[in-house]
């Protein structure tokens, strides 16, 4: 049992360190896709690297609006029938 409690808090005190350095808000823990983000990557393997500031700025930030382009438009689908 201490040997859990000091890996989750080693694993804590790393994100800390990640988000003190990183100068990223606290308030970010409270993100909906917190959670989620770290469900995820515990599922890969040992030494996956993060996608890079390119990758994340390029490729990822396209996709990402993509999904809210089709999010809003399954809404204008509706309003069409609702006004």
């Amino acid at each position: 049992m201490l040997e859990r409690k000091e890996a989750v808090e080693r694993c804590d005190l790393a994100l800390a360190k990640w988000m003190i350095d990183a100068r990223v808000s606290f308030n970010v823990v409270n993100s909906m896709y917190y959670q989620h983000a770290i469900d995820v990557v515990t599922t890969m393997d040992l030494g996956y690297k993060g996608p890079n500031l390119h990758v994340i700025r390029g490729y990822y930030l396209v996709k990402a609006v993509d999904e809210v382009k089709i999010y809003v438009e399954s809404y204008r689908e509706i309003w069409k029938k609702t006004g």
